[in-house]
């Protein structure tokens, strides 16, 4: 990658510290002067500039007549960065100042090929969006790079449990298709939430969340069983899940919040909570969870009621439901589907 600023470039390589697997780089990040004399099969020349201002390089590159020194060197700049290529070159630039820039000028230039459609525009909204967003024109170049901008993750935020709260409320606020939330115990805490999770709810949201089962010796007290029934009544798919101990958030499969708080029953503890930004990690998340696959309780197919929790068998490792209706015939005879964690189901046991 070729930028035109060496603050750039050493922001640039900062951010693939945060993706790249150790040993070497997937990628060299520089200067223009810095590869001058050598070629690559493929070329990122991020030009940095904004849409609008003045004291641009790149955007005032320029041989035309009258032009100073300093709009002179942005033109062999650019020219370096441009033939560095072998196969295939990328220009990060405000397309707006392409169209708009000066015939004759470096930018001028580029725009004249992109008229003359020798050069194709995507714009970055289409690379940076979520895959089910994405036009069909991308083409294959387009559909990987934003595959490979997709699996980058931003850390944005860490809370503790007196900041956590208000950041929280205004994920759910904001929330447009999707809340998965991971929370083992469901106390008094939840009842400042639920009017905000109803809401989410009511305009379409997809709410899921992960609790204990009424196994669990806290779920069992009093406020606690109270506290569940108030979130029952406002959220509909409420899991119940064996020993689950996960603090997870995941806001329309994008925004992540982990770390050691539980969301809906913090109480004095000291806690810290750490957000992050990222569609890929999400998704890779919610799969490790079997999110969509656990957020579908069976009936029980003894008495075809809705009182399971899911467990997980400590030798094998295989998931499976289990009724604890205290009137189910089937109750200790062992009848429950299971399947194991290629979501394979096997029949019930007799």
């Amino acid at each position: 990658m070729i930028t035109p600023y060496s603050v750039q470039a050493e922001a640039t390589l900062e951010a693939l510290r945060d993706v790249e697997p150790s040993g070497r780089p997937l990628a060299e990040v520089g200067t223009a002067h810095r590869f001058q004399g050598r070629e690559f099969p493929v070329v990122v020349f991020d030009t940095v500039e904004p849409q609008y201002g003045s004291g641009l390089w790149m955007g005032q590159a320029s041989r035309l007549p009258g032009s100073g020194s300093w709009q002179q060197s942005g033109v062999r700049l650019f020219n370096v960065a441009t033939t560095r290529v072998q196969h295939r070159l990328y220009v990060i630039v405000s397309r707006e100042r392409v169209w708009n820039a000066t015939a004759g000028t470096a930018l001028g230039h580029l725009g004249t090929l992109l008229r003359d459609r020798q050069v194709r525009s995507v714009p970055a909204t289409s690379l940076i969006s979520p895959p089910e967003w994405k036009p069909p024109q991308l083409g294959p170049e387009g559909k990987r790079l934003a595959e490979v901008l997709a699996r980058h993750v931003t850390i944005t935020d860490i809370h503790d449990e007196l900041s956590f709260y208000e950041q929280f409320a205004d994920l759910i606020s904001q929330a447009q298709t999707s809340i998965w939330l991971w929370s083992a115990w469901v106390a008094s805490r939840v009842r400042t939430l639920l009017p905000l999770l109803q809401s989410a709810v009511g305009r379409g949201v997809r709410v899921t969340i992960f609790v204990r089962d009424p196994s669990d010796t806290l779920q069992q007290k009093k406020h606690f069983a109270e506290a569940l029934d108030a979130l029952r009544a406002a959220v509909p798919d409420v899991i119940e899940v064996n020993l689950t101990h996960e603090k997870i958030v995941v806001i329309d499969d994008r925004t992540v919040m982990m770390g050691s708080l539980n969301a809906l029953s913090q109480h004095r503890s000291r806690e810290v909570m750490v957000t992050m930004h990222g569609h890929h990690w999400a998704r890779k998340l919610l799969s490790h969870l079997h999110a969509e696959e656990f957020s579908k309780p069976p009936h029980c197919g003894a008495c075809h009621g809705q009182q399971v929790d899911l467990r997980r068998a400590g030798s094998s490792g295989n998931w499976y439901w289990r009724c604890y209706n205290q009137a189910c015939p089937g109750r200790g005879k062992g009848k429950y589907k299971a399947w194991t964690l290629d979501a394979t189901v096997r029949q019930p046991r007799r």
